[in-house]
C-alpha cells in the first residue's frame, strides 16, 4: 500500500456512496417537500403522499434496506444501515420517523429469530404492505435495565400464556398489526425467566392507549393486558430466552439511531450555516 493510500484512512465502497447519495436525493427532493405541506407537529406525510415516493422506493430496490433479502428486503448489514440512516433522518421529522417511513417500515428485529411459519406470516406480510407494528418492553417500573424492570406476567395454561400487566412508551401500539411484548415466565428465573410473545390486533384483552408528548412524533401508548390470551404457537423462541432476544433488539436498533442523531447534528449545522 502507498503511503498516501494509508493517509486517507478506510473509504466508503462506491456502491454504499452511490446508495447514500439516493436516499439523499429522495429526502431533500421528495420527502422534505411533501412534509412541508403538513402541520410543523404531524408525525407522518400524508397516506397518498406516501405511497407516492414509496412506489418509487420500491421501483429502485431501496425498500426495507435492512431487512433479510430472501424475505424481500435489501438485506444491509448494521454498517451499512448507519450510513444511510444518518440521510434518511435529515428532515424535520425525520429523528422519530426517518424518511417518513417511505423507505419501508420493518417489524421489529426479534421476529427474524421466530420460526419460518411466523416469519412468513407476520414479517413478510409487514415488508410488503407497509403495516405499523410493535415492541412492547418498557414499564412503569423501568426500561432501561429490563432483566429487573419487566413484571408483566405470562402464566402458561395449556395450549396458551395468560399475559398481565402494563407497558409504557410503546409506539404504534394502538395502530399496528401486530407487536412483540416481553413478559416474564418465572419470576425466580432472573434474566432467564423472560419470555416474547407476537400478539396481533384485536386479542381480547390487549388495550393501547396513545398520549401526548412534548417531541413530535408517532404518539407512545400505554398498553394495558388483562388476561390477555395467547397461544403457544405466538411464541417467539424458546421460553426463557426473552432477554436475550431483548438485548439483541435493543443493540441492533441503538447504532442506527446514534447514526440518526449525528444526522440530525449535521442537518442543523448546514442549516446554521445557510
Amino acid at each position: 500500500m502507498m503511503e498516501d493510500e494509508r493517509a486517507n484512512g478506510y473509504q466508503l465502497p462506491q456502491e454504499l456512496i452511490t446508495l447514500r447519495d439516493q436516499v439523499r436525493r429522495i429526502i431533500r427532493d421528495e420527502v422534505i417537500p411533501a412534509e412541508s405541506r403538513v402541520d410543523p407537529d404531524a408525525a407522518e406525510i400524508p397516506e397518498d403522499n406516501y405511497w407516492r415516493i414509496a412506489k418509487k422506493v420500491q421501483a429502485a430496490g431501496m425498500w426495507c434496506m435492512g431487512s433479510p433479502r430472501q424475505y424481500g428486503g435489501g438485506g444491509l448489514g448494521t454498517f451499512e444501515m448507519c450510513v444511510l440512516m444518518e440521510e434518511m433522518c435529515q428532515h424535520r421529522m425525520g429523528l422519530y420517523n426517518p424518511g417518513a417511513g417511505v423507505f419501508g417500515r420493518n417489524p421489529p428485529p426479534v421476529i427474524w429469530a421466530g420460526t419460518e411459519e411466523q416469519i412468513r406470516k407476520y414479517a413478510v406480510s409487514t415488508l410488503e404492505n407497509a403495516t405499523y407494528t410493535f415492541f412492547a418492553i418498557t414499564e412503569p417500573s423501568g426500561g432501561s435495565d429490563p432483566a429487573g424492570a419487566i413484571q408483566c406476567r405470562a402464566v402458561r395454561d395449556g395450549d396458551h400464556y395468560v399475559l398481565n400487566g402494563t407497558k409504557i412508551f410503546t409506539s404504534h401500539a394502538h395502530e399496528g398489526e401486530w407487536g412483540v411484548v416481553f413478559a416474564r415466565t418465572d419470576p425466580t428465573a432472573g434474566r432467564a425467566g423472560v419470555t416474547a410473545f407476537i400478539i396481533e390486533r384485536g386479542t381480547p384483552g390487549f388495550t393501547a392507549r396513545p398520549f401526548q408528548v412534548i417531541r413530535t412524533a408517532a404518539l407512545p401508548n400505554i398498553v394495558h393486558l388483562e388476561d390477555c390470551r395467547i397461544p403457544v404457537a405466538q411464541r417467539l423462541g424458546p421460553e426463557g430466552g426473552g432477554l436475550s432476544l431483548c438485548m439483541d433488539l435493543l443493540t441492533g436498533l441503538r447504532f442506527p439511531y446514534s447514526a440518526c442523531n449525528i444526522g440530525v447534528g449535521v442537518a442543523a449545522l448546514r442549516i446554521a450555516i445557510d
